[in-house]
């Protein structure tokens, strides 16, 4: 699979996981990881028809191993625990969790994220 030049990938993201639940019920979230040299697609993603349509995601996130730094684990749980994802001093919530494998070795090539 063909990836970006990483003179293309110029964007960073914050990644900040859930640690645990306050006396409040008020999630806790750790201080982040700041992941360089990704791409980020800013732009409202609908589902549905007509009247009846609703907002499934502000932007995307593209992730690519050996371009993105640190190229970090992600994983189902992240969505459960609602990760937050801080771009340019916006907070999003992470929606969604796409990876995506090499055709022939089956490495892990990118990932693709959604945020609301």
């Amino acid at each position: 699979m063909l990836k970006p030049p990483k003179s293309m990938c110029n964007q960073s993201i914050i990644i900040k996981r859930k640690v645990e639940d306050d006396l409040y019920n008020e999630a806790t979230y750790d201080d982040g990881v700041e992941i360089q040299n990704c791409v980020v697609h800013l732009r409202t993603i609908y589902s549905g028809t007509n009247n009846d349509r609703q907002i499934v995601a502000n932007g995307t996130v593209m992730l690519y191993q050996g371009i993105s730094e640190p190229f970090i684990s992600l994983s189902k749980q992240d969505i459960e625990n609602k990760a937050k994802i801080i771009y340019e001093g916006q907070e999003y919530t992470l929606t969604n969790v796409n990876e995506d494998y090499e055709p022939f070795s089956n490495k892990l090539y990118q990932y693709k994220l959604t945020m609301i």
